[in-house]
């Protein structure tokens, strides 16, 4: 039997995590959660997760992508797939894209891009896909 993968959650919203937890715990994830990105960041610095799922606006609005471009720039933990659950299109279109040009231009530091609310089932798939093959 396959050890038990880690997924660190790293989203400010409790209830978004809590939920999100009972659903991988259902697939038998082990599940970790931070509330910001500096104390996801430390809880990566002393176990790295199998795979991190990470909200974008947290303490600001683009703290999900500082923390993504920080990992992917690492040679330690660049390799760590990471998916981002955010409502973060809907706030392009409320403030405007220019507001955000820092962030859009560069490649995407992360595995896949989810719109909340996500669909469970999509999601469980997704990490599936990216979990394949990893020891």
């Amino acid at each position: 039997m396959a050890a038990t993968k880690t997924i660190l959650i790293i989203d400010d919203d409790k209830d978004m995590v809590n939920t999100t937890r009972i659903i991988l715990e259902s697939r038998n994830y082990a599940v970790e959660a931070a509330y910001n990105g500096k104390d996801g960041y430390s809880m990566i610095e002393k176990h790295p997760p199998d795979l991190i799922l990470l909200d974008v606006m947290m303490s600001t609005n683009t703290e999900g992508f500082d923390l993504a471009y920080k990992l992917k720039n690492s040679n330690q933990y660049r390799d760590i797939p990471i998916i981002m659950l955010t409502s973060f299109p809907r706030e392009i279109t409320l403030q405007g894209p220019e507001k955000f040009q820092h962030i859009l231009g560069e490649d995407w530091p992360v595995s896949e891009f989810f719109e909340k609310p996500v669909d469970p089932d999509e999601l469980l798939a997704v990490i599936q896909d990216l979990l394949v093959g990893k020891p």
